[in-house]
C-alpha cells in the first residue's frame, strides 16, 4: 500500500510540473510570397485522395479521368497550367492532354508516390499538396528514373496546376 501512494505522489508531481502556456503555437510552416512570409497550415486530407487518384490515373493512361480531375479556371493561376522541370509550360486542360497523351507513347512513365502533404496558406484561395515520387520512363529502349517533387495546387476540389522539380536518380 505504501508503495502505491508513493508512486501516485510521484505522478501527480511529474505532471505538475509541466510546462503550460496561453500562447498560440508558431504556424507549422509558411511561403515566402514577395519578400512576405505567409503562414501555412494543415490542408484537406481529401486533397491527399485527389492527388492520389490523379497519379493513378496517370499510371493507367486514364486521360479523360485526369482531364476530369483538372479545373479549367482558378482563382489563383487563371488558367490550368502546368510548369515542367525544365520551365516549359503547358497551358490548358486540353493541350495538358494532348501533351500526356505524346509522352505516355513515346516513355510510358509510371510513378511511384513516397509521401504528400496537403497544406492551406493564408490569404490563398485553394490548398496545395507537397508530393514526392520516383518516375520510371522508358526511352529509347533503356529505363531511367528520377525522383521529382509537385507542388500541386488545387482550388474547389479540382487539380488548377502544378509545378514539378526533379533529380536524377542514381
Amino acid at each position: 500500500m505504501k508503495n502505491i501512494v508513493i508512486i501516485m505522489l510521484a505522478c501527480i508531481a511529474i505532471t505538475s510540473c509541466q510546462n503550460t502556456t496561453t500562447e498560440l503555437a508558431a504556424a507549422p510552416g509558411y511561403l515566402n510570397a514577395g519578400g512576405e512570409r505567409v503562414n501555412a497550415y494543415d490542408g484537406d486530407p481529401a486533397n491527399l485522395a485527389l492527388v492520389d487518384a490523379y497519379i493513378d490515373a496517370h499510371n493507367t493512361r486514364d486521360l479523360e479521368a485526369i482531364a476530369s480531375m483538372n479545373i479549367d479556371s482558378t482563382e489563383m493561376l487563371g488558367g490550368f497550367k502546368v510548369i515542367n522541370s525544365l520551365g516549359d509550360v503547358v497551358e490548358g486542360v486540353e493541350t495538358h492532354k494532348n501533351t500526356l497523351a505524346a509522352w505516355f507513347d513515346a516513355e510510358n512513365p509510371q510513378w511511384n508516390t513516397y509521401f504528400a502533404y496537403s497544406m492551406k496558406v493564408d490569404g490563398q484561395p485553394g490548398e496545395w499538396v507537397i508530393t514526392g515520387h520516383k518516375l520510371t520512363r522508358t526511352v529509347d529502349g533503356e529505363e531511367t528514373s528520377s525522383y521529382d517533387i509537385l507542388d500541386i495546387y488545387i482550388e474547389n476540389g479540382k487539380i488548377g496546376g502544378f509545378w514539378v522539380y526533379t533529380r536524377k536518380a542514381k
